[in-house]
């Protein structure tokens, strides 16, 4: 007798379970499985009567009700096949959503392909959803916990990830050659410590065509071992974050910034005696203050603007001084700084006092002495947010191959984005020339000699110097591109303004950034889970990493929101160079020449 049903998989996609006489099974669990699905399908609660080695008998739990299957181990082979079937059904079944064969094990099997496709899954959706496809109410922490096995069998365990990883850093070395990649483990108990990953392909990048201008920011995981995700990242030709060392540390602390910036300092080694000076932007806690004027003496380290702001406008919580400091902050020469702060001060004099925990010297754009080229803000902040989202639930080696995974996919569609690139700048720097050629036309050109030039307006005259590449304004030095002045002395000369950019700007620069490929990693299961990568060399062969102590205390953790239009860069007041008033460019000035 053939009794056929048809119910969901585990993907939501619809499959006909089947029982028949004859039917064989790999194993009794695969057996175990079927007639667990087709009970809840059918809506009846389903009774073990025996279950060893070579059988497996089952009935309807309902007194009375025929429905009884018997299965029996095939001689010599490890299948099962059934034997004797009753297959009618005379009881009512479960009349309620409740249902004992809803176990977590079958929770875990029915969200498997859901949560590989989306890690994010949450347990409320995870019962929903079962109850919408299957008829069935499970709890809340049933969900959570049938997600938590889903995850272990398809990721692994999160202890195991720590386990792996001496393995994993072999591994991206011989895939990956002249990367970087070392972990370090506890002295006393072998619990892990740090981790630091650097691609080859992104060393290449920054040190060969990135401008010397590096961010460095964290953020904290909220998995089930707490700790903190680091990164230094650079910005390429087109303005856009260029990860270059990724580290994940047991506890954001001195010691470990100072670790991460140490090894950062290793990993550029001779080759930042051949680039310009250069410029870090931090939040600038006193932990990363200390590590880079240890590692990066050097190094001009400035103030993120955002971070700057936003304690301007917690501390002072007024509009008309809080629009006064970003003209401050974006005036291009001392004069008119000074200026600025005249006008704060008017209104509190309690801004000189705030002047003094932050100094100007580390973030206004008059004052600063390293070059931004006109990234004055963080945006290493929300990649690490966006990384920590999604991978917070992932054991550490699967949240590692999740960031190489985008790493290379960034890699690969910005090599085809700039080889289809014409062009001598990146979009982003021709707009700005465009504007800067635009403006030109307002000034009065007058030749002084060969390369200096006056540009005379009706307020001001600005000398520019085309050979070394100079402007009175500061903006060209400043942000690395001609401004107005310098695009009017150079069409004055019969020169192509876009030929003067700084080489970090221009498509060849852009397509040597992406130039190398990050190689793929294979599985773990054809790891040799060596212990190669700790520190200590051989000493350490035999060592297995442990978890780290920090771990996640029981409860739904506090969640902090951060908002993503606070990581974008703060609109600018419009100023015009001519009149000085704001509200419109110089392009759009009324005020007769």
């Amino acid at each position: 007798m053939d009794h056929a049903l048809v119910v969901p998989d585990s993907s939501g996609a619809i499959v006909e379970h089947s029982l028949v006489i004859g039917q064989e099974f790999p194993d009794v669990e695969a057996c175990r499985r079927t007639l667990k699905d087709i009970a809840i399908a059918m809506h009846f609660d389903l009774r073990i009567v025996k279950s060893d080695r070579s059988r497996f008998i089952a009935k309807c739990s309902k007194e009375g009700c025929p429905w009884r299957v018997h299965v029996a181990k095939c001689p010599g082979v490890p299948t099962f096949t059934i034997r004797t079937l009753h297959g009618e059904h005379t009881c009512e079944g479960v009349r309620n959503l409740h249902h004992q064969q809803a176990s977590v094990g079958w929770v875990a099997r029915s969200v498997e392909a859901r949560i590989r496709d989306n890690p994010q899954y949450k347990p409320k959706e995870i019962l929903q959803d079962i109850q919408d496809q299957h008829g069935v109410a499970v709890s809340y922490m049933q969900a959570w916990r049938g997600k938590e096995r889903s995850m272990a069998a398809l990721h692994g365990t999160f202890e195991e990830g720590y386990r792996l990883l001496p393995a994993y850093c072999e591994q991206i070395r011989k895939t990956n050659p002249g990367s970087v990649a070392s972990v370090v483990a506890t002295r006393q108990e072998n619990c892990f410590q740090c981790l630091f990953i650097s691609y080859r392909a992104s060393i290449y990048g920054f040190i060969s065509a990135c401008r010397p201008l590096l961010e460095l920011d964290k953020v904290d995981l909220k998995g089930k071992y707490l700790g903190s995700l680091l990164c230094a990242a650079a910005v390429d030709a087109d303005d856009v974050l260029f990860p270059l060392a990724i580290a994940i540390v047991d506890v954001e602390n001195d010691e470990n910034w100072m670790w991460f910036v140490s090894e950062l300092r290793k990993l550029l080694g001779v080759n930042t005696e051949n680039m310009p000076r250069l410029t870090i932007l931090s939040e600038r806690r006193q932990s990363i203050v200390d590590a880079v004027e240890t590692h990066f003496p050097s190094a001009f380290h400035g103030f993120c603007l955002r971070y700057i702001s936003e304690n301007f406008r917690d501390t002072f919580k007024n509009t008309k001084l809080v629009n006064i400091f970003w003209n401050a902050v974006y005036a291009l020469t001392s004069a008119e700084f000074e200026s600025k702060i005249a006008e704060m001060v008017e209104i509190s004099q309690d801004v000189l006092q705030w002047f003094q925990v932050f100094p100007p010297q580390l973030w206004a754009v008059a004052y600063f002495e390293g070059v931004r080229y006109g990234h004055f803000t963080l945006g290493v902040t929300e990649l690490l947010y966006n990384w920590a989202l999604e991978c917070h639930e992932l054991p550490v080696v699967q949240m590692m191959e999740h960031i190489r995974l985008q790493l290379t996919s960034w890699f690969n569609n910005r090599r085809e984005t700039g080889i289809r690139w014409t062009s001598i700048l990146v979009p982003s720097a021709e707009k700005r020339i465009s504007e800067a050629i635009a403006d030109a036309h307002c000034y009065q050109v007058l030749r002084a000699n060969e390369v200096e030039f006056e540009i005379v307006s009706t307020e001001r005259t600005n000398i520019v110097d085309i050979r070394s590449r100079v402007c009175s304004c500061r903006r060209w030095q400043l942000y690395g591109l001609p401004c107005a002045h310098a695009a009017a002395a150079l069409i004055s000369c019969g020169q192509n303004v876009h030929l003067f950019a700084e080489p970090c700007f221009t498509v060849a620069s852009y397509r040597e950034t992406y130039s190398q490929m990050i190689n793929p990693i294979p599985d773990k299961s054809y790891w040799k889970e060596s212990r190669e990568g700790t520190e200590g060399g051989a000493a350490n062969l035999d060592i297995m990493i442990r978890p780290p102590k920090t771990r996640r205390p029981p409860g739904r953790p506090k969640k902090k929101v951060l908002r993503v239009e606070n990581l974008k860069r703060p609109k600018r007041v419009v100023q015009c160079g001519r009149c000085h008033l704001l509200g419109h460019s110089q392009k759009k000035c009324t005020m007769p020449i």
